[in-house]
């Protein structure tokens, strides 16, 4: 299938396309065109209703204690991700 596009709106869509990772335009549409419920999917969850938000906040607050996410969890964070790198390209 062939869809012509005006360029600005190829534009956008490289931009996010590229944004989200992927290589082509065309790897970004079909994504978007793949149901959410498919294994696989790249795309994080959508809702599309006022319910189906209210719904994802009340399984974000049963998923356990709050995390309190301060200038100390970025740090933590970045540590942990820097460990971690530095464990996979071993010694230099």
């Amino acid at each position: 299938m062939t869809i012509t596009l005006p360029d600005e709106m190829r534009t956008t869509l490289e931009r996010k396309a590229s944004a989200a990772g992927f290589a082509t335009v065309d790897e970004f549409i079909a994504d978007a065109l793949t149901d959410d419920d498919e294994a696989g999917s790249t795309r994080p969850p959508d809702f599309r209703t006022r319910e189906e938000f209210d719904r994802l906040i009340e399984e974000g607050f049963a998923s356990g204690p709050p995390i309190p996410v301060d200038k100390a969890f970025w740090a933590r964070l970045d540590t942990r991700i820097r460990d971690r790198a530095a464990t996979r390209e071993g010694p230099q």
